[in-house]
């Protein structure tokens, strides 16, 4: 399990980073990060953390995953991720249920 959520995190700090740099992006790292963690992204959290949750009033803890600018900025509690340091990511703590518990429904299958 904590592989699984670790490689989430490393792969979104990864995007994260390329994605401020354009012109340096790594096509691999974007195509894991689109197969890979999108997909979990899009089913676990999305439904409270995206555009679409703040379009509905729905948005939860000011946190936005569905842009790098979001991922970066975070929420309430800070970034979600941080380039090139994904032990400070709070998105790996909370996936690991420490301090913060996301998803709320129990941690996600490896």
């Amino acid at each position: 399990m904590r592989s699984g959520i670790i490689s989430i995190v490393i792969g979104l700090t990864a995007v994260a980073t390329a994605w401020g740099q354009e012109s340096k992006s790594d096509p691999g790292g974007i195509t894991f990060f689109e197969s890979k963690i999108r997909p979990v992204l899009v089913e676990h959290c999305y439904q409270c953390h995206s555009a679409q949750a703040q379009n509905k009033k729905k948005l939860k803890a000011n946190l936005l995953l569905d842009t790098r600018d979001g991922l970066r900025k975070g929420g309430d509690s800070g970034p979600a991720v941080v380039p090139g340091k994904p032990s400070a990511s709070i998105l790996l703590k909370a996936l690991r249920h420490d301090d913060l518990r996301m998803p709320p429904g129990g941690k996600l299958p490896e």
